[in-house]
């Protein structure tokens, strides 16, 4: 009989469970050792590094940050100065380095939004209008030119919505936005039911099936959560319920699937979203990506027990009749699928 063999059956309980933690941590920390020198060399976290990747990534945060401000029911006039000032500096030198291409176009295309808004409002944004026309001079561009990129803004409709959602997968995929305007009616629990058994049907891993949904609806409780994830200031306030997704870490059984719950948690999340989205409400996704303190206030706040892992927020209200989303661009389809 083996070693392994004789331990299983001869050891006590709190030895046998000993042994195991010390074998699964041996093989665990190489894994992660693994993951973190992959990140520390290439994650955009050393800015001195200047890979354009890193530097789209950066344009890209600064640009969307404006267009979520944008899309907000009542946007403060001249909010968001110092990322704008980041986003111009951004912009320099990208333009310069690798010419006039994404993501730099749609922020400048941002820009434009963000001064458009503001003389719809009898302000001439000053503070963004002068620089932009001097980059944009400097790199022989005009602002007419500027206006054909995607970018800011999109004005919409509940109606134009439930026309799109109507109009067969593809039309149904891509009228689903990220909501920031909420009209402030009930989400019906029948309804969050449906949309939870819908997103039921998410692939996972060995249909393990690892999720769970966590549903907010009293104002004093989602108001704590929001405050705790700190990116939904004004339109959280708007939601109709903050749902809170997880995913239990004992449903996973190798060294291998250290990930799985990020990754079969957020298929669910997307499925979750497009289920909402089928039902006529409206859904914003709220980053989880946050340090120890936060995670451990959330999991006080919500009463999420420690096996499950948080994987996000969402915030779900109804759709008011007119509103704006943000328009983002998407990069050409040969730049995402790779023919091998």
């Amino acid at each position: 009989m083996s070693i392994k063999k004789l331990i299983l059956r001869y050891a006590p309980g709190g030895v046998r469970r000993t042994l195991r933690d010390v074998y699964f941590a041996s093989k665990l920390v190489p894994g992660h050792l693994y993951d973190y020198r992959r990140f520390l060399a290439h994650a955009g976290l050393n800015k001195s590094r200047n890979a354009q990747a890193e530097r789209a990534a950066r344009i890209t945060l600064y640009y969307h940050q404006v267009e979520k401000g944008m899309s907000l029911a009542e946007p403060r006039l001249n909010f968001g100065k110092p990322i704008i000032e980041s986003l111009f500096s951004e912009l320099e030198g990208f333009l310069r380095d690798y010419g006039v291409a994404a993501p730099a176009t749609t922020g400048i295309a941002a820009l434009i939004s963000y001064i458009d808004f503001h003389q719809r409002h009898g302000e001439q944004a000053q503070h963004v209008r002068e620089p932009l026309a001097k980059l944009l001079a400097r790199h022989g561009l005009s602002m007419e030119q500027a206006r054909d990129w995607s970018g800011g803004t999109l004005p919409t409709s509940r109606a134009e919505i439930e026309q799109a959602r109507h109009g067969g997968f593809k039309s149904f995929f891509e009228s689903r936005h990220s909501i920031r305007q909420f009209s402030g009616g009930v989400v019906a629990p029948d309804d969050l039911r449906r949309a939870v058994e819908t997103a039921q049907k998410t692939p996972s891993v060995c249909n393990r099936q690892s999720w769970q949904v966590h549903a907010f609806s009293q104002p004093e409780q989602m108001a704590r959560l929001l405050q705790i994830q700190s990116g939904s200031r004004g339109f959280g306030e708007q939601a109709s319920a903050v749902l809170v997704v997880t995913s239990d870490l004992r449903s996973f059984l190798g060294v291998a699937e250290r990930y799985q719950a990020w990754i079969d948690g957020g298929m669910f999340a997307m499925s979750l979203c497009l289920a909402l989205h089928d039902l006529g409400y409206g859904s914003c996704c709220l980053n989880w990506s946050k340090e120890p303190d936060a995670d451990k206030a959330l999991r006080a706040a919500a009463g999420i027990e420690p096996y499950q892992q948080i994987i996000m927020l969402l915030a779900v209200g109804t759709l008011p009749e007119q509103f704006s989303v943000a328009r983002s661009y998407r990069p050409p389809v040969d730049q995402v699928l790779v023919l091998h």
